[in-house]
């Protein structure tokens, strides 16, 4: 998966934004992979990436015994749950725990499991804490909470203990399969949040968050519906809204979970954004939001406004899988998030006049390295995305909105700026240039 950005002050979707201007959130549209994730909430103790293939017994015992366990969790059945879980190692029982309780209690729409033939090998410690007969099965989670039309995809790692014949055992195939473990992996693939740690939900309308511990859903619920409202209301004519379903905000209970949730180390880049946009899993998957707890809690209640409408427009757009330059990804975001919330503005205008004043006006158009994660020039590039956006819609909201559309659908930018403008790509800077030029010197 390609992500993209979206940042200020932060972007894999990155959409995201930054912090030390008024706010920053990310929404990267798939263009790297997220750095690994190593937090302490979910350990690569795998030996490595290397994996080899499951027997046959081995799969089905699996599969028999994980799908009647997500069974048993929906099902609020923690008696039978519990006979499926291994003993043998003790710190498994508070995962174990945590796991039921967020499979009894989130609004599912859908979840199934599939493994997909792989195992790795596990550590020397593990191995003796589990036996000789442990292994460690790489399987996908499918998810889709009520309300949503597309499911979120995502890899994780199992630990089982127990031999399995050549028929896969007894009753339902489990034969004497346990599971032991959730965390022992042999890749750092993003997680999903129920499955990181403990969670709750609340939904409103057609939002729903989900909330690690330490966060209150009813006031995460009430800043995202009102995102979502100005969203609805600002968005220009002639964009193409691709949302569908229920909108899934994420609430990660630390950095620490943050990381995990993104298969991205926060410390390495990520610290610093608020929220990121993106698809939970490969083309087709669900949408989402995920908030970075520490950064958005830096915030004011204007900053963490900005950054939530922000990301909303990235989901309302699907804009993770557009054709369009960055610039006019993100300027279009940040355009209706600052319009809704004008009290932010003076900080980006600023950020840029100033560098007009010592610099001169930008010679082109940002480019999409521009947005990249951890650059230096990241804040510069949301500032300049969103004035040259401010720029064309300053006569009428609807030309910036013909001109997003020719480029969502993939037109060239000549060709956009030729439909929707009537001007060239020179044009369009030239006067950009001047724009910022006379609003610098205006001091």
């Amino acid at each position: 998966m390609r992500p993209r950005v979206r940042c200020r002050g932060v972007a894999p979707i990155l959409l995201a934004l930054t912090l030390p201007m008024a706010a920053v959130g990310c929404s990267p549209r798939p263009t790297a992979p997220l750095p690994p994730a190593t937090s302490p909430s979910s350990p690569a103790s795998t030996s490595g990436s290397a994996t080899t293939p499951l027997t046959t017994a081995q799969q089905r015992a699996a599969q028999g015994l994980v799908s009647a366990l997500l069974d048993h969790g929906r099902g609020r059945d923690r008696a039978a749950f519990d006979t499926l879980l291994s003993p043998r190692d003790p710190a498994f029982a508070d995962r174990a725990r945590m796991l039921f309780d967020n499979l009894a209690s989130l609004p599912w729409a859908d979840l199934s499991v599939r493994f997909d033939g792989r195992q790795a090998q596990l550590t020397p410690d593990r191995r003796a804490r589990l036996g000789p007969d442990a292994w460690a099965a790489r399987a996908t989670l499918s998810w889709r909470l009520q309300g949503e039309t597309a499911p979120a995809r995502q890899t994780v790692w199992l630990t089982f203990v127990g031999a399995v014949g050549a028929e896969g055992g007894g009753s339902g195939g489990t034969g004497d399969v346990r599971l032991a473990g959730t965390i022992d992996r042999g890749d750092a693939a993003a997680q999903p949040l129920w499955w990181v740690g403990p969670v709750t939900s609340l939904t409103r309308s057609d939002v729903t968050v989900v909330v690690g511990a330490g966060q209150t859903a009813a006031q995460w619920a009430s800043r995202a519906a009102s995102a979502a409202t100005q969203v609805r209301t600002r968005l220009p004519r002639g964009v193409v809204t691709r949302r569908t379903g229920q909108l899934v905000l994420e609430v990660p209970a630390s950095p620490a979970d943050f990381g995990a949730v993104l298969g991205a180390v926060p410390t390495d880049g990520y610290a610093s954004i608020a929220a990121v946009t993106r698809p939970e899993g490969p083309a087709g998957s669900a949408v989402r939001v995920i908030v970075n707890p520490e950064a958005a809690s830096r915030l004011t209640a204007g900053g963490l406004g900005l950054v939530l409408t922000h990301e909303l427009v990235h989901v309302a757009t699907r804009s993770a899988t557009s054709p369009a330059p960055r610039w006019a990804v993100e300027g279009l975001a940040e355009d209706v998030a600052l319009a809704a919330h004008p009290d932010q503005q003076p900080a980006q205008d600023e950020l840029l006049l100033s560098r007009v004043r010592t610099a001169g006006a930008p010679r082109a158009l940002p480019t999409d390295d521009d947005f990249r994660v951890g650059g230096a020039g990241l804040d510069l590039a949301y500032a300049e995305a969103w004035s040259l956006c401010r720029f064309v819609a300053r006569t009428s909201p609807a030309r910036l909105g013909r001109l997003y559309a020719e480029l969502d659908a993939g037109r060239p930018l000549a060709q956009a700026t030729a439909s929707a403008l009537r001007l060239t790509p020179a044009e369009l800077t030239a006067g950009w240039r001047r724009d910022l030029t006379r609003r610098a010197a205006r001091g």
